[in-house]
């Protein structure tokens, strides 16, 4: 049986999956594109008009709340209120390729605090949601982080393509785990990678820098799949501000086995099973 969700994810996962597609039916090849802040950054037509889509349907439905978007729109999550915080294509460059790995991710945050969030792959028809203290769900079907060894598993790791200045310690941590993993694997949407996570699919996945709309829904996924989320620092991720951050998330044995926290973070967090 699948999980009934409240009005409020029922509304959000409606505008995701809307917006899934629009992105599919996108005439990508004509799309005009342009840079943001340098080649790599790119934003096209779709990304606006799916964003746009998304913040009128959610207006709509909730005219009190308030929009922190990728492309436009940011602010500081205010105290109390709900606000949404919106990609409208995460894994744009995917998208210009015609990769066919994209997503829309809408996460709601109340009192700084993701409540619900759902992220939908329209390439594979795959819609990722989850409530705070109610689970997390695929396609409507209960979820949970990798809790084995993760010699036996895969890592997914993002490159911050966009700061280059993060590119020498992302690969000297690529080296350092693909000692320790299965294999590696580097996407292109850090949405579906936390996504990933949190359905057991892979064991870990980290990011030198993300944005808060990279992570807002996805965290809130992995944390009710059972699975943790933390800077690379082993700091909580905030959800506050549009602000950038690093991020890190999989099972507690996960995050332990990676070698990249300190044993007196984990403690805090919690035991592996």
């Amino acid at each position: 049986m699948k999980h009934e969700y409240s009005p409020l994810l029922r509304t959000m996962v409606d505008v995701a999956l809307r917006c899934g597609q629009r992105m599919k039916a996108a005439d990508v090849e004509h799309a005009a594109a342009r840079e943001k802040s340098g080649w790599r950054d790119l934003v096209t037509e779709y990304d606006v008009r799916i964003q746009e889509f998304a913040v009128e349907q959610l207006s709509a439905a909730f005219p009190e709340a308030r929009f922190i978007c990728e492309e436009g729109g940011a602010g500081d999550v205010p105290a109390g209120g709900m606000t949404f915080v919106i990609d409208p294509i995460d894994g744009t460059a995917n998208f210009v390729h015609r990769i066919g790995h994209s997503c829309t991710s809408i996460g709601c945050v109340r009192d700084a605090r993701p409540v619900a969030a759902a992220i939908y792959d329209v390439y594979k028809d795959e819609l990722f949601a989850a409530e705070e203290g109610k689970g997390a769900f695929l396609n409507g079907q209960p979820i949970h982080v990798y809790e084995g060894p993760l010699s036996d598993s895969i890592v997914m790791f993002g490159t911050s393509p966009y700061n280059m200045r993060y590119a020498d310690e992302t690969f000297a941590r690529v080296r350092s785990i693909f000692g320790r993993c299965q294999d590696v694997r580097r996407s292109g949407s850090a949405a579906l990678d936390l996504c990933y996570a949190a359905a057991g699919r892979v064991g870990l996945f980290f990011e030198s820098e993300l944005s808060l709309w990279d992570y807002a829904a996805g965290a809130l996924i992995v944390r009710e799949a059972g699975g943790v989320c933390l800077t690379l620092t082993g700091e909580p991720l905030t959800f506050d501000r549009p602000h950038k951050s690093s991020g890190i998330a999989g099972s507690v044995r996960a995050l332990r086995e990676s070698g990249f926290l300190p044993e007196s973070t984990l403690a805090s967090v919690g035991r592996e099973p």
